[in-house]
């Protein structure tokens, strides 16, 4: 129970938009959009290109953009319509699921990253074993026990996250307090969604975990991962130039892998930087009290930079993904194309609307004509021709 006056209350909870709020709102809006659509573009050009799907990388990419949707539909929603009304109105089921679906969508991303990268050290470090090794079959088991350890690590959020009813007691003067002595005091109770563990080293060792599992390992084992990759990349270069009988088509492929394992520490990194704020904060608001309000201040921001790196990666690979770049080339063709031909066609039935009409005035002017001389005849016999 917590024990507030009416104006506490109302300064906390029903509180009008500040300048934060309006920013974070004006922001949200457009991540928002862009990271829907995005996403969606990016699974249907994997469904519509064959091309695409032979290649075994871009199930990951797939995965990567299902994550980040369920990022962009459940919880960024959520996360804005609890800024602007922060008293829970979403029941008991919307409350354990939030969070969770957030930290089952990151951590599949973490671990698809990490699935990446090492497909891609396949490819680059041990080619000859690549198909054996990284086929469809085990990149599909690959991804799925990404999901299944991911659901696996969250549980503890859907068993601690719970509707907490708070209890806002205020008390205020009569207006003949001073003649009789009386005071009035009313209630008032709203529901909020929280983290209910049974102690507060529980919630401090289970986000110490997280952060070792979501970004300190991963982290270490992406950059191994990647420094290995641009290593070989290297000497392989070297090898080619020194030959001085190089095949056009090693040339080719080198570039395409190069470019691909760019693409993929971009990715790496921007998720890095998108997600550090915010373990930074969950940390420093449980290891040092004296700093919870400013952290508490800087979470929404923090949160809101994480949420982004869900539209990133579209925007990424429309410049360094040939095949969604050539996907929306071809789309805007076509949809160019079609506003083309819709005005062709209106422009060809207007003009032929034009002629018919010409031609049933014609015929009108014509079937007057021999309506005249048909009168003429009968009215004086001797004129006709």
């Amino acid at each position: 129970m917590n024990d507030t006056n009416w104006t506490g209350v109302q300064e906390n909870t029903f509180d009008e938009f500040n300048t934060d709020k309006i920013i974070l709102l004006c922001i949200y809006i457009p991540v928002f959009f862009v990271a829907l659509v995005g996403n969606i573009l990016v699974l249907v050009m994997v469904c519509m290109n064959k091309s695409v799907r032979r290649n075994v990388a871009n199930y990951f990419l797939v995965n990567l953009a299902i994550a980040d949707l369920l990022v962009t539909i459940v919880c960024i929603p959520m996360t804005v319509t609890v800024m602007i009304y922060p008293v829970w109105i979403y029941g008991d089921f919307m409350c354990r699921t939030l969070d969770f679906m957030q930290g089952v969508s990151v951590e599949g991303s973490v671990l698809t990253i990490v699935c990446m990268g090492t497909e891609r050290y396949f490819a680059i470090r041990h080619p000859m074993k690549v198909r054996r090794i990284c086929n469809e079959f085990n990149v599909k088991v690959a991804i799925a026990v990404t999901w299944i350890l991911a659901i696996i690590i969250m549980c503890p959020l859907v068993i601690y996250k719970r509707l907490v009813v708070e209890q806002h007691v205020f008390v205020f003067n009569n207006t003949d307090y001073l003649f009789n002595g009386t005071q009035e005091m009313t209630s008032f109770h709203s529901e909020t969604c929280q983290e209910t563990w049974p102690s507060h080293s529980d919630k401090t060792a289970y986000d110490v975990f997280l952060l070792f599992i979501i970004y300190i390992i991963p982290g270490f084992i992406v950059v191994a991962l990647y420094s290995l990759i641009g290593c070989s990349l290297c000497r392989q270069n070297h090898a080619l130039n020194r030959a001085n009988s190089v095949i056009s088509n090693d040339v080719k492929v080198m570039a395409s892998r190069r470019k691909l394992a760019r693409m993929m520490i971009i990715i790496s990194i921007l998720f890095a930087l998108c997600w550090l704020p915010y373990f930074i904060i969950i940390i420093g608001t449980d290891f040092y009290e004296e700093f919870r309000h400013t952290l508490a201040k800087l979470y929404p921001f923090a949160l809101l930079l994480a949420h982004s790196h869900s539209a990133q990666n579209p925007i990424l690979y429309c410049f360094m993904h040939r095949g969604f770049l050539e996907f929306l080339t071809k789309l805007a063709r076509c949809q160019f194309s079609s506003i083309t031909n819709r005005r062709q066609m209106k422009n060809s039935f207007n003009s032929s609307d034009r002629t018919q009409s010409l031609k049933i005035s014609k015929m009108n002017d014509g079937t007057n004509d021999e309506r005249k001389r048909l009168v003429v005849t009968l009215s004086d016999p001797g004129k006709a021709v």
